[in-house]
Parts: structure tokens; sequence; C-alpha cells
């Protein structure tokens, strides 16, 4: 090598053919080597060609889609809100026509008004323990404080009436129409403790402890069971 480092064993330096080279295989092209040989190149330079022809086409196609992407299209317009037909209550509520309500699945009786919307006012857990032992609607005086579990069988989330006491559209209550409008937001159960007891919030459905002296909003509504 010009440099007079010594190449890697194994390589050769590349040389140009000269281009007599070039004039003898033009001249001995009709011999069976250099003719196959040339025959091989030309194949495989039209399998290159034919495949850079299809290469082009793909991708002239591929930039026409991309274009017909930014091609001005009409609005879309969305149909219209059709709202989902109301879930079927899971309640089988039966209005007696005396002040009462039957809960047929669950077999309980109930009062159609609660202490708030017969009071006018809201009851403490001891009020409203002497309320129910002192109650007599619908020709019936065996009624009693329910149980949290119970209240659950009346609650009903497919309902959201505005039917409590100050009438207030931001909490509507999930109970049945066919109870007595002016009701309490959450009512007292029999469970209770030297302090507390349990309550069911007739708004969400979610049971609190409360101090049995707490008011507001709140009352019982009694209970019976049927035969």
């Amino acid at each position: 090598m010009q440099d007079g480092t010594k190449p890697l064993r194994g390589f050769r330096e590349k040389k140009k053919p000269k281009k007599h080279f070039y004039i003898t295989v033009m001249r001995n092209r009709s011999h069976p080597c250099i003719h196959e040989t040339m025959t091989q190149f030309f194949k495989k330079l039209k399998i290159l060609f034919s495949g850079l022809i299809l290469v082009a086409g793909l991708l002239d196609i591929s930039s026409a889609a991309n274009m017909d992407l930014y091609a001005p299209r009409e609005p879309y317009v969305a149909p219209p809100y059709v709202p989902p037909p109301p879930l079927p209550s899971r309640l089988n509520l039966i209005d007696n026509g005396d002040g009462t309500i039957t809960e047929t699945k669950s077999k309980l009786m109930w009062t159609q008004k609660d202490s708030y919307a017969d009071l006018g006012r809201c009851l403490n857990w001891h009020d409203s323990k002497n309320y129910v032992e002192n109650l007599t609607t619908g020709g019936h005086t065996d009624w009693r404080m329910p149980e949290v579990w119970e209240y659950g069988e009346i609650y009903d989330n497919t309902e959201s009436n505005v039917m409590a006491m100050d009438h207030d559209p931001e909490h509507p209550l999930a109970l049945s129409s066919l109870f007595a409008d002016g009701a309490a937001y959450w009512y007292w159960s029999s469970e209770h403790g030297h302090c507390c007891a349990r309550t069911a919030y007739f708004v969400t459905g979610v049971p609190f402890l409360r101090t049995l002296d707490k008011c507001t909003k709140g009352g019982v509504r009694a209970v019976r069971n049927l035969p």
C-alpha cells in the first residue's frame, strides 16, 4: 500500500477494472460463461427495477390516502340523545288505602306518613320510640321501630323524588311516591347503644351512627310484620 502499511491477511485491495477489461467483455459476450453471467445480472436488475416500481406505487397510494385525511368533509352531527329506559323497581308496594303501604316481598307493612310528615317536625331517638309505641294507623297498634336492614326493603334506587320536608331538588329521596310527601331525610332504627343509634339515610342509602339527641331533618317510619 502507498502509505507503507500492509493489508490484513485474506483481504486484497480492490482495484477499478481498466478500460480494456470492459472491451474484452463486450467482444466476448457471446461466450457461454460471460453470456450466462450477463443474463443473471440483467435478471436481477429487472427484479430490482420491478421492486422499485412497486414501492413507488405503494408510496403514491399511501400519499394519496394521507392527503384524503385532510380533505374537507361535512361536519359531524351527533344523533339525538335517547335516555335509557328506567330500571324496573325490585320492590312490590301496595297502597292499602288506609294510611299504610305493604311491601309484599318482605311481608312488611309501613306507615304511609313518617313522623315528620305526620307531626311537621323532627324527632330524636327517644321521641321517635315514644311516637311509635303510641301510634295507631290503619286500625293497627302493633307498630315498632324498624332495624336498618328493614329500611332497605323500601329504599329504592330507581326512584328519585323531591318529597322531603324542605323539597330540596338537590337531595331527592330514593323513596316511592306512594309514601306521603314531606318526609324526613333519615330515619332512626331500633339498633342503639348508650349514646348512639344507627340511622338510614334515604338520599344515598348509606347508614349512619348518630347520637340519640340528634334531630335535624330526621324522624322514624313505623313498621309492622304481616301474619
